[in-house]
């Protein structure tokens, strides 16, 4: 839960006086954009929001405080949280402190690979699994909609030099147990649109390094999260750009 607690907090300092232009529930991802500031995606729970109880009228995001908005992250229902995490990551990527040492484009031009490495994927990520497959020994995967995996983490750990992590797990909340069985693997990678830019909240954890995006034209991705369209469209039309954070320790 520390990791989970330490977003909100670290955000809610830099969100004060801010309030919330809009906000796009899509049926993949969630986008957040700040007055004056900045954009950010979360994963949408899509399947979890469909079946629980229905916010009330009430409740409005659209011009709403960041800081009470972010606090919705921690809570249970599953709009809030993403909601709520698509708005840290707003504020995040407004930041151009946190990304001053950022590179655009593909990590593995700093990370190698030989033929005898391993690797976990804990969610599919389809483009990558191809670029690797061959390349290395072994790619273990586990993701929610293929077959059931024969194996535990914590079997294959030691052998493993790369896990790939999707940062979808900030949002089903199953991140912290997930790295529990990670601490010897030399790299752990948060990846995905929904990885939040901040190294100093990971420090202590063993991830690496944060594969995450920044937002290059908000009106397009704002339109094409309202079309339903999800992250391979977001990078090919340009309304994204990949970008990553080494973790220092």
């Amino acid at each position: 839960m520390e990791i989970y607690k330490n977003l909100v907090e670290t955000s809610l300092s830099l969100a004060r006086a801010k309030k919330v232009k809009r906000v796009c529930v899509g049926i993949h991802y969630t986008m957040v954009e700040i007055e004056r500031g900045g954009a950010g995606l979360a994963y949408t729970l899509l399947p979890e929001a469909k079946i629980c109880c229905e916010l009330g009228n009430e409740f409005n995001f659209w011009k709403s405080p960041a800081d009470t908005v972010i606090k919705g992250y921690l809570l249970n229902h599953p709009i809030e949280i993403s909601v709520g995490l698509a708005t840290i990551n707003a504020i995040f990527n407004n930041k151009k402190d946190l990304l001053k040492d950022a590179f655009i484009g593909d990590v593995f031009s700093e990370i190698k690979l030989n033929a005898k490495d391993e690797i976990l994927m804990i969610g599919y990520f389809e483009p990558l699994f191809k670029k690797l497959e061959g390349k290395v020994k072994k790619i273990w995967v586990i993701e929610k909609n293929w077959k059931e995996p024969n194996f535990k983490i914590s079997d294959i750990s030691d052998k493993i030099k790369i896990a790939i992590i999707t940062s979808s797990t900030l949002v089903n909340k199953t991140l912290d147990s997930i790295l529990e069985d990670l601490k010897n693997v030399p790299e752990v990678l948060l990846m995905g649109p929904s990885t939040p830019l901040n190294p100093e909240i990971f420090k202590f954890t063993p991830i690496t390094w944060l594969c995450g995006s920044i937002v290059k034209d908000s009106e397009l991705l704002f339109k094409e999260v309202c079309e339903g369209k999800g992250a391979i469209s977001f990078f090919k039309s340009g309304a994204l750009e990949k970008i990553n954070l080494r973790v220092k320790k």
